[in-house]
């Protein structure tokens, strides 16, 4: 369960469990597992701040000072919390070490602990913080932090200057945002979640998504399942010198088994596409024949994707407005397609359907209007306020893939690597998406999944193939074996 900082309060208050005893509860699941890392008898330095933290902290050397030296460290002064304040009563007081002994100490432990900051820090380190820090950082010794790594935002996974990397970090019941935006920071080689036993009655708006929620979720062919049991997926895309978009939108869709494609794409580059699939049907058009060629495709198609490789191709801002009054299914916007939003996402009321956006950071900073910096501070609340204003998804592209809904649910893609760091891995994305918007009926449902097993495909083939060399053209040999392996 992925859970914010204001959400983790209300867990432990709906507990009914005092405080007192939530911090007896983490500091011994952390020290269980630190006594798994560390041999008894070693040296351990232990960062305690004023806050609760550190109050989990005098837990920990209280509990680990019968098996270990343990040297606790005032990192931030003298606690403040009636909890931390009784955890620190308890603490046998040769473990305190005055702030003169802490290079000393430093240089003989085996091992450090932070717990400096918990889940509700915010801000910035002070420049003794920082010094601290880099000092420990410099020594070489294996860090464990206990929660969230001090300096860095539970919330946003933002991580300020002089932060403290560290080689384990426990998250205390839940995983927060910062846990699983690891690719973002770097700043743990590892996490492990320690279990409180707490109820976890309340609701989450991050959603999940793994292997078996996504095969979960498809749908097994029925065996009177004929080629339109699903619907039409409907991609418009492709121009002159971008006929490679149209091919790889296609890809995705056969990628996951859509039965029934349709491609409309401009005249010029039909030749190129068609020789490439044999399966799909084809409708080019031109300047004049544009509209009587895509009108009833939008209103017969169950989902429809427009914008991959649409750069040069004509009547573009017609077409747009076409999809998104005429699509009676959900609609996938991409590339070009946003590109023409900018300054106009006004026009996205006028849609009938669901609309998905897929911009990657530049694009939705268009988008937006918003720099990259102040959507990478706090992309969480930016994009849930701009899916709400526009009533749209928005699925923005990134290691971490974050999505998006009107209603404030947010996804944080945990699957993926550097193999997608390639020209031509979003127009793939587009057409998984569009075939899995046919074929599951709830829209966040199956955005979620397409975002998942794009980035899990990569995984897959890079256990074959090198990260450096990988091809896209490898999606539908690998999902048929994932498939295969799974029944389907």
């Amino acid at each position: 369960m992925i859970i914010d900082s204001e959400g983790m309060k209300e867990i432990e208050q709906a507990s009914g469990i005092s405080v007192n005893e939530l911090m007896e509860r983490a500091g011994t699941a952390i020290a269980d597992a630190l006594k798994k890392e560390i041999k008894e008898g070693s040296d351990i330095l232990i960062l305690c701040g004023k806050g609760n933290n550190g109050g989990d902290g005098f837990v920990i050397a209280r509990l680990l000072s019968k098996q270990y030296h343990v040297h606790v460290c005032l990192a931030d002064g003298k606690p403040v919390t009636p909890a931390a304040k009784a955890m620190h009563r308890r603490l046998p007081k040769k473990c305190i070490i005055k702030a003169e002994d802490i290079d000393a100490v430093l240089t003989q432990c085996d091992a450090v602990v932070d717990a400096v900051y918990g889940f509700g820090y915010h801000g910035s380190l002070s420049s003794d913080m920082k010094n601290l820090f880099r000092k420990v950082s410099a020594s070489g010794k294996p860090v464990y932090a206990v929660d969230v790594n001090s300096g860095c935002e539970c919330d946003t996974g933002r991580t300020h200057t002089g932060a403290l990397h560290s080689t384990i970090t426990y998250a205390i019941d839940c995983c927060k945002p910062f846990h699983v935006m690891y690719k973002d920071h770097h700043m743990f080689d590892r996490v492990e979640l320690v279990s409180l036993n707490l109820p976890h009655d309340k609701g989450t708006t991050y959603t999940e998504m793994d292997e078996d929620s996504f095969f979960a979720h498809f749908p097994k062919k029925n065996d009177n399942a004929y080629k339109g049991t699903y619907g039409k997926t409907l991609l418009i895309s492709g121009s002159y010198g971008m006929a490679g978009a149209a091919c790889l939108n296609i890809l995705g869709a056969k990628t996951m088994g859509a039965s029934y494609i349709e491609s409309a794409l401009p005249d010029e580059v039909y030749p190129i596409v068609a020789s490439h699939f044999i399966t799909p049907v084809f409708h080019p058009f031109g300047h004049e024949s544009w509209h009587e060629v895509l009108e009833p495709l939008v209103h017969s198609a169950k989902a429809t994707a427009f914008g991959s490789g649409c750069v040069y191709m004509d009547r573009k801002e017609d077409i747009l407005d076409l999809v998104l009054q005429n699509a009676t299914g959900p609609v996938v916007l991409d590339a070009e397609a946003l590109r023409l939003l900018k300054h106009n996402t006004w026009v996205l009321r006028f849609a009938h359907s669901p609309v998905i956006l897929t911009p990657h950071i530049g694009e939705f900073s268009d988008l937006s209007g918003l720099p990259t910096e102040v959507i990478l501070a706090d992309r969480f609340n930016v994009l849930k306020k701009f899916a709400r204003e526009n009533g749209v998804i928005v699925v923005l592209k990134d290691p971490h893939t974050v999505v998006a809904s009107p209603s404030g649910d947010i996804y944080i893609n945990q699957t993926g690597n550097q193999a997608l760091a390639q020209a031509g891995s979003g127009d793939v994305l587009t057409g998984i998406m569009a075939a899995l918007l046919t074929m599951t009926s709830d829209v966040w449902t199956a955005v979620c999944m397409a975002v998942w097993i794009h980035g899990k495909l990569s995984e897959l083939g890079t256990e074959k193939h090198s990260i450096q060399g990988f091809s896209l053209e490898e999606y539908p040999s690998l999902m048929d074996a994932y498939f295969k392996q799974h029944g389907f």
